[in-house]
């Protein structure tokens, strides 16, 4: 009973609501009033290799670039990496064998730039060590 009772409610506001000329569905999205401010676009790479001893790797990455302008003197830029990697020995012509190393991260950088004059620019940079970088026992060996 009480989900007729909700439904009907639903339906009967929705029919008020259409017949109100001041009525916009657009109303909760533009109060964001920035999607003429946001740029997003994104990348995708992948790279393998093989050497004579037989090893090899793989390394793909997506990343997904934003970049909004709050105005003409601020704006932010966001990049978000995800990688996957890992290695694999080779048996014989292309049957490989995977080393259990395969894993995955996520590796954000935010830029913000700030320009109060032609002559001045501030920047603020928050980059991460990827974990190739940051091993010790790097196994890639690059």
């Amino acid at each position: 009973m009480k989900r007729i009772i909700v439904i009907s409610l639903l339906l009967l506001t929705s029919i008020l609501a259409a017949q109100n000329p001041n009525f916009r569905p657009d109303f909760l999205i533009n109060q964001f009033n920035g999607f003429d401010k946001i740029q997003m676009n994104h990348s995708m790479s992948f790279s393998s290799g093989i050497s004579s001893n037989k090893q090899s790797f793989y390394m793909s990455t997506y990343t997904n670039h934003l970049t909004y302008n709050f105005n003409s003197k601020l704006d932010m830029k966001l990049d978000m990496n995800f990688v996957n990697m890992g290695t694999a020995t080779r048996n014989k012509g292309i049957d490989f064998s995977s080393n259990n190393d395969n894993r995955t991260v996520l590796i954000p950088e935010l830029q913000l730039n700030y320009k109060p004059t032609d002559n001045t620019e501030i920047m603020f940079m928050f980059r991460t060590i990827t974990p190739i970088q940051n091993s010790s026992n790097n196994k890639f060996n690059w």
